[in-house]
């Protein structure tokens, strides 16, 4: 039993809350977050990517994904916390879970200012006999010992070179957004939109380049909402020249509860308390923020840049592929002395991303698995957790970089040696879904969840399948995960069969996982772009932005048909025709053997 559960517990008795729901989100509701909002691994001990923990003063229970099934077992084990996969027959919803354990007359408690305002309206809406919600107590923050302040870091401007968009565009863009759905007052909390429409970028989140803020924007007004520690002279001017005013960040409930209506906000993306402080009687326009549906569609601008960053990045990617197949492996199978390990093999990334101009920060800690630890899709190293990889088997590398120019995400998948037929299997149908996808022709406006049947349909046709969407969005020098793009086939909200639009940069990236063995995935990152227009109307295709060799020695050739054996030669070919100016002579011809056809 963690011992942190005693200490969130004894504060639940002193506030009379029965059930505590524990968020992990900060007060922007941002995936990533900064050490000080970690509650969620605080108390659970998991470190995944999405849960939510819900206790009672006897119970407690963890729901997830299936990302992280095999992760959240290792890490709860021995915790006292019953780990629940979410939309398994047989897993109960967390609102049943709740009824169960809530009295007639007890009180269920969150964290409204981590919470969305979509999921606090849910919470708060359980009831039981005479039952109440509360959402004012961060019972995490009074139970937490030693917790870590929170971190703030200067801002800076992102030049329009690099954006297509001065700011004052943007800012004009959104009001007429606001205009057109009858909206005088739009309230935003999310921390990439905000980033976005100013042009600003920060470091208050590692591997994130926001800065934590709230932003009030009216037809002839906007105040900007921040810790003062974010701005040096050169921002204030800036931002002064925008005719943008400057509050402290806790100020903004308070002005909140002055708005006039009616008021835009997005529900999924501010925190309940802020939209709770909109004044009562207040019309309340639910939309999509529109700064996160126009920054999903990069300009021309952005397009060219990710060209730029894409190329860079692959180019390192590909020199990682070079030293691990003609320095690590060699090691890793007993040739020369020594030893290769999952934490080796990140630092030797980071090392050659860093070298290319105009690199900033990986854009999300660096996924390196080897074995059964890849078959956890977010499974994370560690230097203190020695992973020696071994002369057999596959290692799997899922990592990204920030560029002045953009931002990008890729996952390889290489064999370390021997390898059994089901490995095999699994990998050439990762590579030939990848590329079928990449291949797809459609309509424009078709969704996601339509496009995601050109990458599953192989591993279907087998039984097969995968829990993790195909494709996101990824951010402009923001956010690698970006809504509202994305391709997957499962999608409960309207904003989950989101259309692809031109511009739209999306990963491709389909896998298969085996518990407790192996696990596959390989992504390449998709522009869309114009094909041709008919009778039928526009049509969009995906233009490949990554360019970096797949393992073709993984490759069991039978499981391709001959179009699959096609398009993998074709992007070899391309991936050689883009890196072959920037290598060694000795780089040159190694990638010239692993472009070659099959």
């Amino acid at each position: 039993m963690r011992k942190q559960l005693a200490e969130l517990r004894k504060t639940m008795k002193e506030y009379g809350i029965d059930v505590y729901i524990v968020s992990d989100k900060d007060e922007h509701l941002n995936e990533y977050t900064g050490a000080h909002f970690c509650a969620l691994a605080e108390f659970s001990g998991f470190t995944g990517g999405d849960g939510t923990l819900v206790l009672s003063l006897s119970k407690a229970a963890l729901w997830t994904d299936g990302r992280y099934y095999t992760q959240a077992e290792q890490e709860l084990e021995g915790s006292g916390i019953t780990l629940m996969r979410s939309g398994e027959p047989g897993t109960p919803s967390l609102r049943d879970w709740i009824l169960k354990e809530l009295p007639a007359d007890g009180t269920l408690g969150f964290d409204g200012k981590c919470t969305s305002y979509y999921d606090g309206l849910a919470f708060s809406r359980i009831r039981k006999g005479n039952s109440r919600a509360v959402s004012e107590y961060d019972l995490c923050g009074m139970a937490w010992k030693n917790r870590p302040a929170e971190h703030f870091e200067k801002c800076w401007i992102l030049g329009d070179e690099y954006c297509g968009k001065t700011a004052a565009e943007k800012l004009a863009g959104v009001r007429r957004a606001m205009a057109a759905v009858g909206a005088g007052t739009h309230v935003i909390s999310s921390a990439d939109d905000i980033a976005w429409m100013l042009n600003l970028r920060g470091g208050d989140i590692p591997n994130n380049p926001v800065f934590l803020a709230y932003l009030i924007l009216k037809k002839d007004r906007a105040v900007l909402y921040s810790d003062p520690a974010h701005f040096d002279n050169a921002v204030t001017d800036y931002l002064d020249g925008l005719g943008i005013e400057r509050k402290d960040a806790g100020q903004v409930f308070e002005d909140v509860r002055k708005v006039e209506s009616p008021v835009l906000i997005d529900r999924k993306r501010c925190s309940y308390t802020l939209a709770d402080s909109i004044p009562a009687g207040s019309r309340i326009i639910e939309r999509l923020n529109p700064a996160m549906t126009e920054k999903c569609c990069k300009n021309e601008t952005e397009r060219k840049n990710i060209r730029i960053a894409q190329h860079r990045d692959s180019l390192a990617v590909t020199r990682f592929f070079f030293w691990f197949r003609n320095e690590a492996l060699p090691v890793i199978r007993g040739e020369k002395e020594g030893k290769i390990t999952e934490w080796d093999c990140v630092l030797r990334l980071h090392e050659l991303r860093a070298v290319q101009e105009h690199f900033l920060d990986e854009s999300f800690p660096t996924i390196s698995a080897y074995g059964a630890n890849a078959a956890m899709a977010h499974y994370m190293p560690s230097p203190d957790r020695e992973v020696k990889l071994e002369a057999k088997g596959l290692y799997l590398v899922d990592s990204g970089g920030h560029y002045l120019e953009g931002t990008t995400d890729i996952t390889r998948t290489w064999a370390c040696g021997e390898l059994t037929p089901e490995e095999r299997t699994a990998y050439t149908l990762a590579a030939a879904a990848n590329l079928r996808l990449a291949d797809a022709r459609f309509p424009d406006g078709v969704s996601g969840l339509v496009l995601d049947y050109a990458a599953r349909e192989l591993f279907w046709r087998r039984g097969m399948n995968y829990n993790h969407g195909t494709g996101h969005g990824v951010g402009q020098v923001l956010n690698v995960h970006e809504g509202p793009a994305g391709i997957r086939y499962k999608a409960s909200t309207a904003e989950g069969a989101y259309p692809v639009k031109e511009g739209m940069y999306i990963s491709d990236e389909p896998g298969y996982y085996e518990p407790g063995a192996y696990g596959v995935r390989l992504e390449n990152m998709l522009l869309a772009v114009p094909e041709y227009t008919n009778e039928y109307g526009r049509f969009l295709r995906f233009e490949t932005c990554t360019f970096v060799p797949f393992d073709s020695s993984c490759l069991d050739l039978s499981v391709m048909s001959e179009q699959d054996r096609s398009l993998y030669n074709a992007y070899h070919e391309r991936v050689y025709r883009e890196l072959e100016k920037d290598l060694t002579a000795q780089e040159r011809v190694w990638l010239q053997q692993m472009c070659a056809p099959v």
